[in-house]
């Protein structure tokens, strides 16, 4: 998804196996709905932790001759390599990722990062550079270098202004794209939901499904949970009458927070619901 910006359609065009879809109204509803992964967007908010973002700042995708990424054991290095790898691809440019040590210092801790990411992204070039500062770490790009880094902390503005990556992003030599990380939501892994209505029979019910939990949905609306073991011997008695309260994941929960309900769903499909309680998917989790 990419909203209205200076260089946003051409990064979403370029890190979007097909076609990137505009925003066109709510941002919150419209990613939820397209199920999308990334939104390229002008600016970060310090509100919206839907899903991962990437900015671009002075982007301009002609001029670029190598993509770059900084890494670091900061959260966001591992979208900020995979950003720098789907460039590198989509503009036909080399990619790597530069990981920095203080000269005297010990590279270990660099080099482990650059393992550590190698395994996530291992299409990508790695490297340690031992620089004294920022300033040194921007001198080593070659010209024409696309610099991917991750968002550094404080409010948008500190960033902004007097964040080390606006220093980063001031001398890149192609512009730059900052990315920030979140994690994953249950939109972006659900399937079709998995339900049985109220009044269907519970001989039927067992006939045309194997869960042990079933959600049962009346009108679009999670109503309840049938148990397998309460279907069983119950002939032509109709789940509305066996059923026991309903449980569910939120559309936009982490899929951590989905987890939780794994004691009660095992590796049934656990219903997904939106904040009015309509049924709109199922969640299957690997086991963890």
């Amino acid at each position: 998804m990419w909203t209205r910006g200076s260089g946003c359609a051409e990064l979403a065009t370029l890190l979007t196996p097909g076609e990137p879809t505009r925003i066109g109204g709510d941002v919150v509803e419209e990613c939820i709905s397209h199920r999308a992964d990334l939104l390229v967007s002008r600016r970060l908010s310090g509100s919206f932790d839907l899903l991962n973002v990437a900015v671009p700042v002075d982007f301009e995708p002609e001029n670029v001759t190598k993509v770059v990424s900084t890494v670091a054991g900061g959260p966001h290095s591992v979208l900020a390599a995979e950003t720098a790898s789907a460039l590198g691809r989509g503009l036909g440019v080399h990619a790597e990722m530069v990981s920095a040590s203080r000269p005297g210092d010990d590279r270990l801790e660099a080099e482990e990062v650059l393992d550590r990411i190698g395994l996530m992204v291992p299409e990508l070039d790695g490297r340690v550079v031992e620089v004294e500062g920022i300033g040194e770490l921007v001198e080593e790009l070659d010209e024409g270098a696309l610099l991917v880094i991750g968002a550094p902390g404080g409010s948008w503005l500190k960033r902004a202004r007097f964040g080390p990556g606006a220093r980063l992003k001031s001398k890149a030599q192609a512009g730059a794209v900052v990315v920030r990380s979140a994690p994953e939501r249950v939109f972006q892994r659900m399937g079709e939901p998995v339900f049985v209505g109220p009044l269907r029979n519970a001989d039927d019910t067992l006939r045309m499904h194997g869960q042990n939990v079933l959600a049962v949905a009346n009108e679009g609306l999670l109503v309840g949970l049938v148990w397998r073991e309460h279907l069983l011997h119950a002939g032509d008695a109709v789940v509305g009458t066996l059923m026991e309260e309903a449980v569910s994941a939120k559309v936009d929960e982490t899929v951590s927070e989905a987890r939780e309900l794994e004691g009660t769903f095992g590796a049934d499909p656990i219903p997904v619901t939106d904040h009015d309680e309509h049924l709109v998917g199922a969640l299957s989790l690997p086991v963890a």
